[in-house]
């Protein structure tokens, strides 16, 4: 069953190349009212063949998988992938942005999110994803 989700990007998943983007999740906050969150994400794709989701950051003070996937990002060329790579380095931004194991913007842990829902906390909103 899909989750219709708030979160966008303009990322065109069908297209064969390397796209570095953000997905946008919306907030509302005291400053702006309304707004965007960023979340960095990166598709790279050549041909038919299976996708794979690769995330890192799920907890903000986890950084190994964070600094793998951004490396392969920076290193990986469509012309060695077969199918679909599609990466989140920083899957819980805002606990990466802090250090910290949960999301200091709602205090929810992202392991514990799945599989969110639409008009949820920003956790949740992004495990929509």
């Amino acid at each position: 069953m899909a989750i219709d989700s708030l979160v966008s990007t303009d990322i065109d998943y069908s297209q064969d190349r390397k796209q570095i983007s953000v997905l946008r999740v919306p907030q509302s906050l005291n400053t702006p009212g309304w707004a965007n969150y960023f979340i960095p994400i990166a598709v790279i794709k050549k041909g038919s063949g299976p996708t794979v989701l690769l995330s890192g950051g799920n907890h903000g003070d986890e950084y190994e998988g964070q600094v793998t996937l951004l490396n392969l990002v920076r290193d990986l060329h469509p012309d060695q992938v077969q199918g679909r790579l599609i990466i989140l380095p920083m899957l819980n931004r805002p606990a990466c942005v802090a250090g910290t194991r949960l999301s200091p913007l709602d205090g929810r842990n992202m392991n514990r999110a799945f599989p969110g829902q639409r008009n949820d906390s920003i956790t949740g909103m992004i495990a929509t994803t």
